[in-house]
């Protein structure tokens, strides 16, 4: 019996990369993971992997409200209600540009991407979350929330958006026995960041540990891979 049996974990971005690894890894400790992604058949590929009894597939963008709702509906119609975990994994860098020469479109696209998407999806999941009594939700973040690049600026404004998004609601939900952590994974091969040898399968184990935890006292906190 796994650490994860009978949870049932919603992750966003769950077609490629870290989705995708935190997808799988959460499926092996026994949860029936709802992937989340734009892309179907990258999520069809997903839950060939895992099997379909326990995976299941909701294609959905996560900047557009009414169709998280949307989303939120099917999965708890299709699970009678239970929701134990939601990982905010969707994330990227649309544009890079000096803040000198970065549009308003530029702007809004990146803080849509990487931070109204996590106030979108945890705002829709929260009411689930909260009847469970001890819901987990995770949301990634980056080093550069904190560290700072040249042409990173409004990437690096959006992640530490997220952080202090999250770290206010781990303050708001813990009387409601919801656990909110935010995931620094580091550095890590994914479709935007090809050049490198870090499998994201090697580096998710500590969220399996932070999603069948029992208690919330780690509630609020980074955390970062046990290895890198």
């Amino acid at each position: 019996m796994g650490k994860l049996s009978n949870r049932i974990a919603f992750i966003t971005g769950a077609g490629t990369g870290l989705g995708r690894a935190i997808a799988i890894a959460f499926a092996k400790e026994g949860a029936t993971v709802a992937l989340n992604g734009r892309r179907e058949e990258a999520l069809r590929e997903v839950q060939a992997e895992i099997g379909e009894k326990q995976a299941i597939i909701l294609p959905a963008d996560v900047t557009d409200q009414s169709a998280i709702h949307a989303t939120r509906d099917k999965l708890l119609a299709a699970t009678g209600g239970q929701l134990d975990i939601v990982v905010n994994n969707v994330g990227g860098v649309p544009t890079l540009n000096s803040i000198s020469e970065l549009t308003l479109d530029e702007w809004k696209q990146m803080i849509n991407l990487n931070l109204t998407s996590q106030f979108i999806v945890a705002n829709a999941f929260l009411p689930a979350l909260r009847k469970n009594g001890n819901g987990k939700l995770i949301s990634v973040t980056s080093a550069l929330a904190s560290s700072y690049m040249e042409t990173y600026g409004a990437y690096s404004a959006s992640k530490a958006g997220v952080e202090a998004l999250m770290k206010t609601l781990a303050i708001e939900e813990e009387k409601n026995g919801i656990q909110v952590n935010i995931f620094d994974p580091i550095y890590f091969t994914s479709e935007g960041n090809p050049d490198t040898d870090i499998d994201p399968a090697d580096i998710v184990a500590i969220l399996i540990d932070l999603a069948a935890t029992s208690s919330i006292e780690k509630s609020g906190e980074v955390v970062k891979p046990l290895k890198a």
